[in-house]
């Protein structure tokens, strides 16, 4: 996570150059070569700007000769915004903001041609004859609306493995149920962000119509020949929701619920209006465990006499042309047994047990603006912010290239959320107020943890102030999580942290007191202990001190040690968990050479020198 994170360095001792404006992005009719006709409404498309894009591979260059870093004629020199904040795993915290430096000259006016597309003209949406007389839907209908997705017609192209991380699927293991959200934090990220996961819970179903040991059959109507099983009745229910969604189709999509839940009907048909709008390659649906029924008493007595089935569910699903692996989530869906069959009656009320996942289409209609390898996804009314979130991005896909050159997808998705309150339904965080963006990807619980999705939820509300190069630096640590995120969640936060933050920083060409200014002070006032934080140090209150002392590190073995040593040792640590202090130590004396506790005093006496 990110929050306004920059500390105002003294005018007088650090006077901040005059930034060059910004250019406007050219808009051009399609993405990926596809025809104009083809781009669904509300989207658009412009070109990878190609001196920005830099994309010469660090592989052509000789392995001794380090990327020059990137000049002010990329980058608007340093404006330090209020004040940083910290996450940790369950946590955002950050600093009350301080006096800026003077703005940057304001960006020029949207480029011609961005006017919003049009919409094809469609009916509105009628609700069902008589449902006006239907019963009243009771209270615990307003869950949030529902997520979905099952197997795509035979016709879609199946999942395959992407083309970077850790390979197999592995079977999946059945760890015990615990309440919470499905997306948990995969590695707490600093100055630019927090990484939040998907924890996907893998569990083992058994064969249909076959109670797994110990399992006693829920209470209800008897299975005959003719009826149809809760199980069967969901798959069918999920699939043809999933072609529906995938082609469009109201009626069809709408076929699954049952219409005399007439708000849960007419929430799920505003639904559809917004799913239609988000650019869907595939997407797909599983439940988790077939046999866990998490309807409660309470909740069946709620629907009786109806039998109702209540499990969870897995979706998966992918963004055309710019996801090369799955964002994984989670939701419930209540499955109730009609006289036409079964059909989905609501959403959400398997909390506290469940709690469903909540995507950027329930949060209204959407909008979309691309290029080859960058998307984002915004809501009608922030366009301005989208276009100048997706300009950053194409700028810092040469800023990580210069520093990291492990291979990675190159593309990114991000998410712009109305304001903050909708930022933090989307990331399952309670506080965002310090935050202003958070890069998430989604583990597959397996034998083998695969690391998938590649999203970066920006809060509207704090971003929206940013100047150019701050929106820049926190765009590039943000990108640079997502460009690591495959080392997995074991690496120490002064790697994970300091090498995001060393890579947005290294284009400023600044002395060491402007672009770590809480260092600087923590020098000045004698406080710099000089050794490596934990993770613990990125959470307090003072966390601001623990990432320019991380990013300092990195500059500093990039300085002694050079570039590949630097990756390698980052890529020491790789795995799910943290290592031991002795451990630690021995991928510093196998990496650079020298025990951890000898790195950490040439690098103390290295920012005495510098400060």
């Amino acid at each position: 996570m990110v929050a306004p994170w920059w500390f105002a360095p003294d005018p007088e001792t650090a006077p901040a150059p005059t930034p060059p404006s910004e250019p406007a992005v050219p808009v051009s009719p399609a993405a990926e070569g596809e025809p104009a006709a083809s781009t669904p409404p509300g989207a658009e498309s412009v070109p990878a700007t190609p001196a920005a894009a830099g994309d010469t591979p660090l592989e052509a260059m000789p392995a001794e000769q380090e990327p020059a870093a990137l000049g002010w004629e990329v980058l608007p020199p340093l404006d330090r915004s209020p004040d940083r904040g910290q996450p940790a795993q369950d946590e955002v915290w950050g600093q009350p903001p301080l006096p800026r430096w003077q703005a940057p000259p304001a960006e020029p006016p949207p480029a011609a041609g961005w006017g919003p597309p049009g919409e094809p003209t469609r009916p509105p949406w009628q609700a069902p004859a008589g449902a006006g007389n239907a019963p009243p839907w009771s209270p615990g209908e307003q869950a949030s609306p529902a997520q979905w997705g099952v197997t795509p017609p035979p016709t879609q192209p199946g999942w395959g493995p992407p083309p970077y991380g850790p390979g197999g699927w592995g079977a999946p293991t059945p760890p015990a149920r615990t309440p919470g959200r499905g997306r948990g934090p995969l590695v707490a990220v600093g100055a630019a962000i927090l990484v939040v996961v998907l924890l996907v819970v893998g569990l083992v179903a058994w064969p249909d119509r076959t109670t797994p040991p110990g399992r006693k059959v829920q209470p209800g109507k008897a299975a005959t020949a003719t009826a149809i099983a809760p199980q069967d009745g969901a798959r069918r229910l999920l699939s043809a929701r999933a072609r529906a969604i995938i082609a469009k189709d109201k009626a069809g999509f709408l076929a699954g619920i049952d219409r005399r839940r007439t708000a849960f009907y007419a929430s799920q048909g505003r639904l559809f209006d917004n799913l239609v709008m988000a650019p869907f390659r595939d997407f797909t649906y599983r439940l988790v465990d077939p046999y866990d029924d998490l309807a409660t008493p309470t909740l069946r007595r709620r629907y009786a006499p109806a039998r109702i089935y209540l499990p969870e569910t897995e979706a998966r699903y992918r963004f055309r042309g710019h996801d090369g692996s799955p964002v994984l989530s989670r939701f419930h869906f209540t499955f109730v047994q009609t006289s036409a069959g079964w059909r989905i009656a609501g959403q959400g009320e398997a909390k506290p047990i469940g709690v469903d996942d909540i995507e950027i289409w329930d949060g209204g209609p959407l909008r979309t603006v691309s290029t080859v390898r960058t998307l984002v996804v915004y809501h009608p009314g922030d366009k301005t912010l989208a276009r100048r979130l997706l300009r950053a991005a194409e700028r810092a896909y040469a800023q990580i290239a210069a520093s990291w050159s492990d291979g990675w997808e190159r593309k990114v998705v991000i998410l712009v959320p109305h304001d903050q309150n909708e930022a933090e339904r989307l990331v399952g965080t309670a506080d965002l107020s310090k935050v202003a963006a958070v890069a998430s990807s989604s583990i597959e619980a397996g034998a083998v943890e695969r690391v998938l999705g590649n999203r970066i939820v920006v809060n509207t509300t704090n971003i929206n102030t940013y100047d150019t190069l701050n929106l820049q630096v926190v765009t590039t640590h943000e990108m640079t999580h997502v460009a690591t995120r495959k080392l997995g969640s074991g690496v120490p936060l002064f790697m994970v942290e300091g090498f995001a933050d060393y890579a947005a920083l290294r284009p400023i060409d600044q002395p060491l007191s402007v672009t770590r200014p809480a260092l600087a002070k923590e020098v000045a006032q004698g406080r710099f202990k000089g050794q490596l934080p934990s993770d613990e140090d990125f959470h307090a209150a003072d966390g601001a001190e623990a990432y320019d002392e991380a990013s300092s590190f990195c500059l500093w073995v990039l300085s002694a040690f050079g570039s590949p040593k630097l990756q390698q040792l980052f890529h020491s640590f790789t795995g799910s968990q943290k290592p031991s202090p002795q451990l630690q130590d021995t991928r510093f004396r196998q990496v650079l050479g020298i025990p951890q506790r000898t790195a950490e005093t040439r690098w103390a006496a290295w920012v005495q020198r510098q400060l």
